[in-house]
């Protein structure tokens, strides 16, 4: 994972060696003396605006990257992809039999089903000892409301605010939470029993779009006016809309006091970041140091035209202390209480690495990405050897989502004109598809150079041609070319044409518009820079558990107007599924 990012470098995809004869080791876990050499890279610390970033150096091509904890990395992946695991199978548990611990699942042969118990539980015995032992057959213990759970669903995925929820199914608020968690669970789990069987689908090619949104959670107290500020990042097959995931960067597993006590006994705040035994975690000292440095939130000016909007991302990723953290605290932001707020990048690599294991059967993938240096380098580390390979490729797109209506339909008239005024200097058959001419013409600008260098590190941009309503001014960046591996300027051609961000961007937009806890805010005039959300959650969990629900709805439940649902089309799924088959899954 901490190696160059560079895909023309002759260093991308070689991590740093861990041990060289003749290193200097640090004097103490954690800490760096100087600088020393470690293979290809340089490792050393750097300082900006007062905070230390540990860094390597590639030595072939000098990029400059910060280090990352593997080890956080990892934890991460683990925490994403936790829902996977397969359930326990019963068994024997009688430890003097020689079937003990040998699952039902795998051994059928060695038990016989035994009745029931109280009409709720399946029984089987032993065939060796002739021990007895039950299985579940409800999804949970019971509910004196049940019956009130696929309308609770329904209203939950259509933006019905909790207090209305609450009103019509004449329930309160504890009992509407503990339902919440409990369709959080069975969607989970429901879930599972299909994308399991991610890793043996097999796709010639695949094109996935990736995005984040930003949420916010009010505070709980009246003295502490700070909002909770949550970054949630998913991926979505743009021919299929199946949504992978969408991962918020909290982990509610862990208490917040518990973490902070146990940092301060191994002595994490005087370690240096990639270090710390809890690296991923923000601590109050990560905290403390962002708040100090804090650059104010970025003012509103005049509409700009989209490549002055590029450039000035990459001068301000180039100008963080690291250019893969994006995230800033401030004096009107505040970490949760309950549960721990994670460093968005390490959500961003582990988000990767997931996708990574969920998709080593597509022989092709290529994703679109929204401009952000993370996202990039957290691509490249979990598809080093496919990108290597000529099977993955990284686009970046960056669309203009300020315009209106009227600005929108005028650049997709003008779009249409210029392919038609392309059409008619070429001599094209008037019968080619708009998708095809628009192929031919970017396959004439690349050819012709017609791309714009942005930033420091020279990337070149597409202006894309007659673009969808739906993404009326975008600009393109290939950011894997090899140099050495060109492809064709017709096969490039395709790819540019093919870039795009609406899987993503379609499941954004439902969810903001059928969840009510991740509504925007109703904006309120205020010296001090806070907001109001009036349907906001007052606890970050929440937001994770209703994402997750909504993302089972939409790839498994909600038809297009083919009839078909995101996971038919990918092929994980037959038919629809029904509410009432996610409420009632009982895994076997």
């Amino acid at each position: 994972m901490n190696f160059c990012k560079n895909p023309a470098c002759v260093n991308f995809g070689i991590p740093a060696k861990e041990n060289i004869k003749g290193m200097v080791l640090p004097a103490a876990p954690g800490t760096l003396t100087g600088r020393r050499h470690r293979d290809n890279y340089t490792i050393g610390k750097s300082r900006k605006s007062g905070r230390i970033v540990v860094r390597m150096v590639c030595n072939d091509c000098k990029a400059s990257l910060p280090i990352k904890s593997n080890k956080g990395v990892n934890e991460e992946l683990l925490r994403i992809m936790s829902y996977l695991r397969p359930p326990k199978s019963p068994a024997c548990r009688n430890k003097k039999c020689k079937s003990y611990g040998l699952p039902l699942a795998d051994f059928k042969w060695l038990y016989t089903f035994h009745g029931t118990s109280n009409g709720k539980s399946e029984r089987y015995r032993c065939k060796t000892c002739g021990a007895t032992f039950s299985i579940k057959t409800t999804t949970a213990k019971p509910q004196s409301t049940s019956h009130k759970n696929p309308m609770l669903f329904k209203l939950l995925v259509n933006k019905m605010p909790f207090q209305r929820i609450c009103e019509v199914l004449e329930m309160d608020m504890h009992t509407l939470y503990s339902k919440v968690d409990f369709l959080h669970r069975q969607c989970q789990a429901f879930a599972a029993s299909y994308e399991r069987n991610l890793p043996e689908l097999k796709k010639a090619r695949m094109y996935i779009s990736l995005d984040r949104q930003d949420y916010v959670v009010n505070w709980a107290v009246t003295n502490d006016k700070r909002n909770i500020i949550l970054h949630a990042l998913g991926s979505a097959d743009n021919h299929s809309g199946f949504v992978f995931g969408m991962h918020l960067n909290f982990d509610p597993a862990f208490r917040s006091s518990d973490v902070e006590e146990n940092a301060r006994l191994c002595k994490d705040p005087e370690v240096l970041p990639p270090f710390r035994r809890f690296a991923r975690f923000w601590l109050e000292c990560d905290y403390q140091e962002s708040k100090a440095l804090a650059k104010g939130a970025k003012k509103e000016g005049r509409s700009r035209k989209l490549k002055e909007t590029v450039a000035d991302s990459y001068a301000e990723a180039q100008a963080r202390e690291d250019i893969e953290a994006y995230e800033e605290m401030s004096s009107v932001v505040q970490l949760p209480n309950n549960g721990l707020q994670i460093h968005a990048e390490y959500t961003m690599y582990g988000h990767m690495a997931f996708l990574h294991k969920l998709l080593p059967k597509v022989s092709n993938v290529r994703f679109f990405i929204e401009r952000e240096s993370g996202l990039r380098a957290a691509c490249l580390a979990a598809f080093a050897d496919e990108v290597k390979d000529g099977r993955c490729d990284a686009f970046f797109v960056s669309i203009n989502k300020e315009l209106n209506i009227h600005d929108r339909q005028r650049l997709v008239q003008l779009g249409k004109r210029d392919l038609e005024e392309f059409r008619c200097r070429k001599g094209h058959w008037e019968g080619i598809s708009e998708t095809g001419l628009r192929q031919l013409l970017i396959e004439e600008m690349l050819e012709n150079g017609i791309l714009h260098s942005i930033g420091n590190y020279k990337d070149l941009w597409l202006d894309y041609p007659a673009p969808a309503m739906n993404e009326p001014e975008k600009m393109v960046s290939w950011q894997t070319d090899m140099k050495n591996r060109r492809y064709s300027s017709f096969h490039l051609a395709k790819l540019y044409s093919k870039a795009s961000l609406h899987g993503i961007d379609r499941f954004f937009m439902q969810l903001r518009r059928r969840i009510s806890l991740l509504e925007r805010p109703i904006k309120t005039s205020s010296a001090t820079g806070r907001t109001w959300y009036g349907y906001s959650p007052y606890k970050p969990e929440n937001i994770a558990k209703v994402i997750e629900i909504f993302r089972v709805f939409y790839n498994y439940v909600k038809v297009g107007d083919d009839g078909k649902t995101p996971a038919m089309r990918l092929g994980l799924a037959r038919g629809p599924a029904k509410v009432e088959d996610i409420i009632y899954y009982l895994p076997r």
